[in-house]
């Protein structure tokens, strides 16, 4: 079990005091004007890495950060500038923490005058290890996105240039393109859009593109799934490049580009909403991109008595889940409540809470529900989300529940944050506890805050110490025989990494915290 000096060196500087606190959330990004578009990528030791653009002088500029645990920045009070630019508004980008903590990030760039697609890939301490700039002619540019394929280790990176999305494979030392021309993804003559980017859910390597095509402006806008190997050959199959049907009816909002995710072994999983009527849906493709529940997708409940929208969703492998969770109202009204469904990853679709899901907060009159986000673990799901009052008096609420739907919180529901303005919500779990970061404040005075929320229910808790497997407060010789015993498994208590394996990594964690 060889120890990686370099990742224990990381992990010992970032255990340090305590940052969340019970009096309210801990601001991770702030500054004059607005910080918006918080994304995040969790870290082997339990913590994060965050990406945001930040306005405070002027341009959005691009900005990152690394967190413990515990909530404590690693590289100064507000980060590293990634990329000093001139833009007056904001289109997405990307983000993913990759192998050995560093952090990958996809923006477009005009510092050389005119628009052009840059990823920048960020080591442990937060120094730039290289920035790759795309050629992408006079085409528009927009909506990056990166990964890492961790048969390779190769980073790969996608946008839309001009109506196609294009898909370039870089070389992790250097950045340098690999493939001598971007892989284009068409779909005949229609628009093709970039939606999201994830490594390939099988051992051949490569990544699976996520797009939204569409033949015009009014045209129904659909959502299509390709297949791209190592060398860039586009195709699920030898010999076709014909993308996925992951939608065959309905219509996306448009300017709505849907997130989905790859599922190591088991394959890949979307949630989006339809337009007319307003319902979400799910699906999973097998890694052969063969749909798993039935063609077009599955809704999040069996009746349209009421509007959903906005999904957002998490996996536990080890549990068999899929968990959703949405905005819904009644229509034509002010009442508005938050669903959730949950879903067997191996399953055909069947809905496992019920025909009409389970109410996260019942209907109600009010100003909206909105933003949500969901972590889960292999004893459930951790929903996060926005409920408000009155306009620009949003709470954020929390609920825990079991693979079985039953509550995890003695209080149901918890608040994680007082009332303000709040959007663009992430979470993901950390030992014991989900971590949720926000958009926190009115337009022109927006930051980004963060806060942790255990799997008890207790809100600004500190974590167990990463690699305490027995959470008595200290690491010893009992945690360290509990890695031993369950080497290969993928026993969460002792899967410090969060990787999926107990291993070498998990060891590294538990010597770094030590005593």
């Amino acid at each position: 079990m060889p120890i990686n000096l370099a990742r224990l060196a990381v992990c010992s500087a970032l255990t340090v005091s305590l940052a969340w606190t019970t009096s309210g959330p801990t601001l991770l990004a702030g500054g004059a004007n607005d910080q918006v578009q918080p994304k995040i990528g969790r870290t082997s030791d339990g913590g994060f890495c965050l990406a945001w653009f930040d306005n405070a002088t002027g341009g959005y500029d691009v900005r990152a950060n690394r967190f413990n645990a515990s909530g404590q920045p690693a590289w100064g009070a507000n980060g590293v500038l990634v990329a000093d630019r001139s833009f007056s508004s904001t289109v997405d980008y990307g983000a993913a923490v990759i192998s050995g903590d560093r952090f990958a990030v996809a923006y477009n760039d005009d510092r050389s005058g005119s628009d052009r697609i840059s990823i920048t890939l960020l080591a442990s301490d937060g120094s730039a290890l290289w920035t790759s700039t795309m050629v992408t002619g006079s085409d528009f540019v927009a909506n990056p996105k990166v990964c890492q394929d961790s048969v390779s280790g190769a980073i790969y990176a996608a946008w839309l240039q001009g109506t196609t999305t294009r898909v370039q494979r870089l070389d992790i030392a250097t950045g340098a393109p690999v493939w001598s021309t971007a892989a284009n993804l068409t779909d005949g003559t229609a628009q093709t859009q970039p939606a999201d980017l994830w490594p390939a859910a099988d051992s051949s390597g490569g990544v699976m593109m996520s797009c939204v095509r569409q033949t015009g402006f009014t045209s129904a806008k659909l959502l299509r799934a390709f297949r791209i190997s190592p060398s860039g050959v586009v195709g699920w199959t030898t010999g076709s490049a014909v993308p996925v049907n992951v939608m065959t009816t309905g219509s996306l909002q448009f300017g709505n580009y849907p997130a989905c995710a790859a599922v190591p072994g088991i394959g890949y999983v979307f949630a989006w909403y339809t337009t007319s009527p307003l319902q979400c849906v799910v699906q999973v493709l097998g890694l052969d991109g063969a749909p798993r529940f039935q063609a077009g997708g599955v809704t999040v409940t069996a009746t349209a008595n009421l509007e959903r929208v906005s999904p957002a969703f998490a996996v536990s492998a080890q549990a068999d889940r899929l968990y959703v969770a949405w905005s819904d109202r009644v229509p034509s009204s002010s009442v508005y409540g938050m669903g959730a469904q949950a879903f067997a990853l191996s399953g055909s679709g069947a809905r496992l809470w019920g025909e009409s899901g389970f109410a996260l907060q019942p209907q109600a009159t009010l100003y909206s529900t909105d933003f949500v986000a969901v972590a889960a673990d292999s004893g459930g799901a951790n929903f996060h989300w926005q409920s408000s009052t009155a306009f620009g008096a949003d709470v954020m609420r929390a609920r825990r529940l079991s693979p079985e739907a039953q509550d995890l919180f003695s209080a149901g529901t918890v608040q994680v944050a007082p009332s303000s303005d709040k959007g663009r919500m992430a979470a993901f779990m950390q030992q014991g506890a989900s971590v949720v970061v926000w958009q926190d404040g009115a337009t022109g005075s927006t930051d980004i805050r963060g806060q942790r929320v255990a799997n008890d229910g207790t809100v600004g808790g500190n974590p167990v110490r990463p690699g305490d497997a027995d959470g008595n407060g200290t690491v010893d010789g009992v945690d360290l025989a509990a890695v031993l015993a369950a080497w290969d498994t993928n026993d969460a208590s002792t899967d410090f990494s969060g990787d999926g394996t107990v291993n070498g990594a998990d060891v590294t964690i538990l010597l770094a915290n030590w005593g």
